[in-house]
């Protein structure tokens, strides 16, 4: 089993095209002398009629992956079990493994052997595994690059592997539909640093980026959203909580949402947002902390949108880069 750390970003201008968003990358240092893989990825995603998968944040996927969509390379499964998720940074086990030439369903005999199913007693594990069909899908066309970023550690340097993917697609379910567009970075090494100091390389990556493009942290994983989709229905974190990863985990919640339901759901989502960060700034003025500053400013741009009756003039840039730094400021303090 890998165990992934990674960082998700949506990307919050819907008026760049690909060949743009590639450009304002390219200017990024971080970036400099790489060139990305591109790919098309086609996923389909299975689970049982009662979600039962998914009400124990799991997650199973086929996937094709080729040059673009008319070329599929081979067939991989894998399933993915829920871990942490802290203001975009996520945690989780995940196996994977190629299927063999010509099979085109699940191999559920390499399923029935990995440790989550085996948890399961032989009946209510066979049960599972009959009843799984597919349920929604994500193609998109991804651009990845293979990087290695510096960080001093006792006057000493040291590199830590990173794979940036720029992911530009679709989520279809129950003849519903709605955009990709997202960033994740995702560390590939690194090990024998401290968790802080791996940690701290994304954050510095994605504050490089946010200088660039307007983006936001993002929580919903690509299958979240599928699923929230084939059911039209996302459910609201609660805001009854003076624990500020918990007013933070509900605003971005909330963008999330925003970003798939607007057209249905209207302003419910901006506003659950709006309220999320203005008790998050009011818990974080109370204590005199210093991301204080930027959870106001996250409030006021969300106010500002909704004084003007719109639900997007507040993603800018500048929106992205207080997120990071509220995320930044709460990570040192132990928030």
């Amino acid at each position: 089993m890998a165990q992934e750390i990674e960082l998700k970003l949506a990307l919050t201008h819907s008026g760049l095209g690909r060949t743009a968003i590639l450009e304002r990358l390219a200017d990024i240092a971080e970036l400099a002398g790489t060139t990305p893989r591109r790919r098309w990825l086609a996923n389909t995603y299975f689970d049982t009629p009662e979600h039962a998968l998914e009400r124990a944040k799991m997650a199973l996927r086929l996937r094709r992956s080729g040059e673009d969509a008319d070329s599929p390379g081979p067939l991989r499964q894998t399933l993915k079990t829920s871990g942490e998720s802290h203001g975009g940074l996520h945690s989780r086990g995940e196996w994977e493994w190629a299927l063999p030439d010509g099979q085109t369903g699940l191999d559920l005999d390499g399923l029935r052997g990995l440790p989550p199913l085996q948890a399961l007693e032989e009946g209510p594990r066979e049960h599972l595994l009959g009843a799984l069909a597919p349920t929604f899908s994500t193609d998109f066309e991804r651009h990845a690059w293979q990087l290695e970023l510096t960080v001093t550690q006792d006057g000493q340097t040291a590199s830590v592997g990173v794979e940036m993917a720029l992911d530009l697609g679709h989520v279809k379910a129950a003849g519903r539909e709605t955009h990709i567009r997202e960033i994740e970075l995702e560390l590939t090494g690194g090990d024998d640093l401290s968790a802080e100091q791996r940690e701290g390389v994304l954050w510095a990556l994605a504050e490089s980026l946010a200088s660039r493009l307007a983006l936001r942290p993002a929580d919903a994983s690509k299958a979240r959203r599928g699923a929230a989709l084939r059911d039209g229905e996302w459910h609201e974190k609660t805001l009854d909580t003076t624990d500020t990863k918990a007013l933070l985990a509900a605003a971005i919640d909330a963008l999330d949402a925003h970003a798939d339901r607007q057209q249905q759901d209207d302003m419910r989502w901006h506003d659950h947002a709006l309220a999320a960060f203005s008790a998050l700034a009011s818990r974080l003025a109370a204590s005199q902390h210093p991301g204080h500053v930027h959870a106001v400013a996250l409030t006021e741009a969300l106010s500002e949108s909704r004084e003007q009756g719109t639900s997007d003039s507040w993603r800018t840039a500048a929106f992205g880069q207080h997120s990071l730094s509220l995320l930044a400021a709460l990570r040192s303090r132990g928030q």
